[in-house]
């Protein structure tokens, strides 16, 4: 696994969207125990500190030493500093394996080797991601035609099967139904352009060519929100799969 967010993680930490605490009840509620949890890619820690409302202990691990340094404390959350293909987490130790929002960016066949290793019997592995910000009609466009085009030739290869919601990788568990959950935040026009500015293609774009498209955009933004200060709701794509290993998966 590779990592591409090794500057700005406070920026990082700030800039990105909440999951919904619904999933982490639901998550709860089908794992097989609630002793210990891995946050496999935990960034800076977002989904970690929510799994430590339902688990005794998480261990989160991230590729990135600079996003772990970001990482909020807590007395419950054990930080490592590894990949998630290779990990020193003992064999048979996870009730339930989390990987929020960076699934795509994994080895994956050396990834289901490790998630076996360290799995219960019964555990279950859950991954989730989001896609494009939803505004409002006119507010998208301005998206689509002042950022989005711009980025299109900056996007990693891997960030596609994000956006096909994981539908091309093949799991090697028997996979479940899950509920649907929705992704909303509360957000001001500020807020809304510090989460552009988090993704790694801006950030190969500005460094690149500068960021005038970002306040080309701001510009055409502001004539549609008004006062940059005002939170409106935001709606993000969400989606989650989940699975638990009924047999040995052999490679």
């Amino acid at each position: 696994m590779r990592s591409y967010f090794n500057t700005a993680s406070d920026m990082y930490s700030k800039a990105r969207p909440t999951y919904p605490a619904e999933l982490y009840f639901w998550l709860s509620k089908q794992a097989p125990g609630h002793s210990l949890v891995w946050d496999s890619a935990c960034g800076t820690g977002q989904a970690s500190v929510d799994l430590a409302a339902y688990f005794e202990c998480v261990e989160a691990s991230d590729i990135s030493e600079s996003q772990v340094a970001e990482a909020t404390p807590n007395r419950k959350i054990n930080y490592h500093v590894c990949p998630s293909e290779i990990t020193p987490f003992k064999d048979n130790s996870f009730d339930v394996v989390c990987v929020a929002h960076a699934l795509h960016w994994f080895d994956l066949d050396s990834f289901w080797v490790e998630l076996e290793r360290v799995m219960k019997p019964g555990g279950l592995f859950a991954c989730w991601g989001y896609n494009w910000i939803r505004l409002g009609e006119h507010e998208d466009d301005v998206m689509d035609r002042y950022i989005l085009k711009k980025l299109q030739p900056y996007w990693k290869s891997e960030s596609k099967s994000l956006w096909r919601e994981y539908k091309d990788i093949r799991f090697p568990l028997t996979m479940m139904d899950v509920p649907k959950f929705e992704l909303t935040q509360n957000w001001s026009m500020y807020r809304v352009f510090e989460y552009i500015r988090s993704w790694s293609a801006t950030t190969l774009l500005i460094e690149s060519d500068g960021d005038q498209f970002i306040e080309d955009a701001w510009n055409e933004m502001l004539k549609l929100w008004g006062d940059p200060l005002q939170k409106k709701t935001i709606k993000l794509p969400f989606f989650v799969k989940a699975g638990r290993f009924e047999a040995e998966f052999s490679s």
